[in-house]
């Protein structure tokens, strides 16, 4: 089975020597083992000023196992992030919690990934900021969206909050699909739509955008070795 999850971490001010492109190739080299040996589906790795966003796809077999451990995978970034405190002690990569998605993944990976293999994909990251005082309106009405089930979107989508910046991956072309795979009009989504959902996003921030797209520091996934 598939576990989709998001981390973000916080880059320290860096000078333009640092060599982060040979990092980055190192990291990348660690997941596409992992690919190879079968423990990774995709991991996207992004970046906005100090802000970095990482989308894993793992491999599972019972939704029981411990997430994979990121900052072990991603260990020779550490001299360059700055810790977060959390319950258990310092991390570099945050958890993040998802809010939102279209698709459950299926057991099956060619089924999983069919639509990676039959049109070229772009895998692409973007990120909001909510104001703190509506954070808990849009978390309520998107976990309300995907618990209905009816709400199109692509297959690919998946979106977490961390403190209150929403970080959303999906794909493009898009793959509209739903969770009960049923053509019923969303109830929610009009609720939604009727309390302002551009009264829930800075805009200033995201640079006059809700969700405004970031660069990719790298992308990998099963298809590009099978």
């Amino acid at each position: 089975m598939i576990r989709r999850s998001q981390y973000r971490c916080s880059f320290k001010l860096m000078g333009s020597d640092m060599p982060l492109d040979d990092i980055l190739d190192r990291c990348r080299q660690e997941l596409l083992e992992l690919i190879s040996n079968g423990k990774l589906c995709n991991a996207s790795f992004y970046r906005y000023k100090d802000m970095g966003f990482l989308y894993l796809e793992e491999i599972i077999e019972n939704a029981d196992e411990k997430n994979i451990d990121v900052d072990a995978l991603m260990a020779d970034l550490k001299p360059y992030l700055k810790p977060w405190p959390e319950e258990d002690g310092d991390r570099f990569f945050a958890p993040m919690i998802n809010v939102y998605y279209h698709h459950i993944p299926e057991d099956d990976l060619d089924k999983w990934e069919h639509e990676r293999t039959s049109s070229q994909k772009q895998r692409i990251g973007r990120i909001a900021f909510v104001y703190p005082h509506k954070l808990p309106s849009y978390i309520m009405y998107h976990n309300a969206i995907v618990e209905e089930g009816l709400l199109k979107g692509d297959k690919y989508a998946f979106i977490s909050v961390h403190e209150n910046i929403l970080f959303s991956y999906y794909e493009e072309p898009r793959n509209n699909v739903n969770i009960k795979n049923s053509d019923e009009e969303s109830e929610v989504i009009n609720k939604w739509l009727n309390v302002d959902p551009e009264s829930h996003f800075d805009r200033t921030k995201a640079e006059g955008s809700n969700f405004l797209v970031i660069p990719c520091l790298f992308s990998v996934d099963r298809i590009d070795v099978l």
